[in-house]
Parts: C-alpha cells; structure tokens; sequence
C-alpha cells in the first residue's frame, strides 16, 4: 500500500487545480485525481474501482 501524504502541498495544490481545470486532458485530469485520492490515503483497488480502472494502472501512476 502507498502510504498517504507523500504529496508536498504545493504538488497537491497543483494537482487539484489540473484536475478541476476544464481544458486539461481528461486522461491527465483522472491521473491527478488518483495521485490525490492516494495521497488522502485511499487504496489504488479503491481509486481504480471509482474512477473504473485497473489498480495496476493507479499503482503506475503513482511509480511516474
């Protein structure tokens, strides 16, 4: 498991403000919502089963 809060506050902020800006790539709005929702501590199978994707996908993401 990826434990929570290995995001500094400014890397979240940036990461909310990708993830709610309309004109970004969904694909890389979704990849910002995961980095979130793991940093809040949420499980990747978790993550994937909400945003409808493989935890292996999320478990990458967070490797990037």
């Amino acid at each position: 498991m990826i434990r929570p809060g290995f995001l500094d506050s400014e890397s979240r902020r940036d990461l909310i403000e990708l993830a709610r800006d309309g004109s970004a790539a969904h694909r890389l709005a979704r990849r910002a919502n995961a980095l979130v929702l793991l940093d809040k501590g949420m499980s990747c199978q978790s993550i994937a089963e909400v945003l409808l994707l493989d935890g292996d996908t999320i478990r990458t993401w967070s490797q990037l």
